[in-house]
């Protein structure tokens, strides 16, 4: 099997061209937030590729992240808000799939980056101080939606049809194809209780990078069992083969920022630019323990991503079959 069979080129190509003005800003300024921020720009890209959004959908894709982050950030300060809020996101994002298959990856690409930039942001400071270091973040996160803004603009403007311009513009989604509608209450419910019981421990114990626990735990809530034991076994093969891969490479490298900055920045062109999802798992959990190494972070803290990993997909395992189970029980025993 040759690479071409494991990386989408075209998908990297377009990620690369999108995050470069990203990349040159933190080089010109050498200011982190950018990288932190880096995350809305594949995340709207994804919402391109994956659900054929247009300029203007792009643009509310972003505002639902950039709300969804601050509302986040706000729900950190109170631990029972926050489990609501997170088990409420992941829910809501499962649901989307009542209307199309494929606006489950965006209602994903709204909870991942909400939750990924709460849960970092507040590494910042103390409670009192998460709106202001919120507030300050929204700049750089409407400068990284530009990219793929102006990328979909260019794309929607060569699809103009007869319709007047402004009806043009108006339009959300280029293709009203949004996949087969599926049933949802099942892994609404499951996928809500297991972000719920994940979010709670971590807001029990406070592991570092909680929010992978979290999101592990939605992220293995596919709709079947069968389909969950699938996730879960990939992301579960992905981080015992990419972490301590990343741990060895991260020693070997450079700790310099900028080799920090190039191991984040494909950190996140792994969501888009692998054909497979496990070969993008394994690349992402090794981007991220090899970041951490550069870091000169302990090889224990960068096995947590491993561990955490491995403890969310076991949470959302447990709903999913909690949850079916008790689906069939009603089903014969009506």
């Amino acid at each position: 099997m040759s690479l071409n069979d494991h990386v989408d080129w075209r998908q990297a190509r377009r990620c690369l061209a999108v995050l470069l003005p990203v990349l040159l800003l933190w080089g010109v300024s050498g200011d982190m937030q950018w990288l932190r921020a880096a995350v809305v720009t594949v995340a709207t890209l994804i919402g391109i590729e994956r659900v054929q959004l247009a300029p203007s959908g792009v643009l509310l894709h972003g505002m639902a992240i950039s709300i969804g982050y601050l509302l986040l950030l706000w729900a950190l300060t109170m631990p029972l808000a926050f489990v609501i809020g997170c088990a409420l996101l992941a829910a809501g994002a499962i649901g989307l799939s009542a209307f199309g298959r494929k606006l489950r990856s965006l209602g994903n690409f709204v909870f991942i980056p909400a939750l990924y930039l709460a849960c970092e942001t507040a590494e910042d400071g103390a409670p009192a101080q998460y709106l202001a270091l919120g507030l300050r973040l929204l700049p750089y996160l409407a400068l990284c939606l530009a990219p793929v803004w102006l990328l979909a603009l260019f794309e929607h403007r060569r699809r103009r049809s007869e319709a007047p311009l402004w009806r043009h513009h108006a339009q959300l989604r280029f293709l009203r194809d949004a996949g087969v509608k599926m049933p949802v209450a099942e892994a609404m419910l499951a996928g809500g209780l297991a972000v719920a019981c994940a979010a709670a421990w971590v807001e029990w114990r406070h592991p570092g990078h909680g929010q992978w626990v979290i999101w592990s735990a939605a992220s293995v809530v596919t709709g079947d069992v069968l389909s969950a034991k699938q996730k879960l076994r990939d992301r579960g093969l992905g981080a015992l083969l990419g972490v301590p891969l990343g741990i060895g490479a991260g020693a070997l490298l450079p700790h310099h920022p900028a080799v920090y900055a190039l191991i984040a920045l494909g950190a996140v062109m792994t969501l888009v630019s692998f054909r497979r999802y496990p070969v993008g798992f394994a690349a992402r959990c090794a981007c991220a323990a090899g970041a951490l190494t550069v870091l000169n972070a302990p090889a224990g803290v960068a096995a947590e991503r491993l561990i955490n990993v491995l403890l969310g997909g076991a949470i959302g395992f447990v709903l999913v079959l909690a949850v079916n189970g008790l689906a069939q029980g009603k089903t014969t025993n009506p």
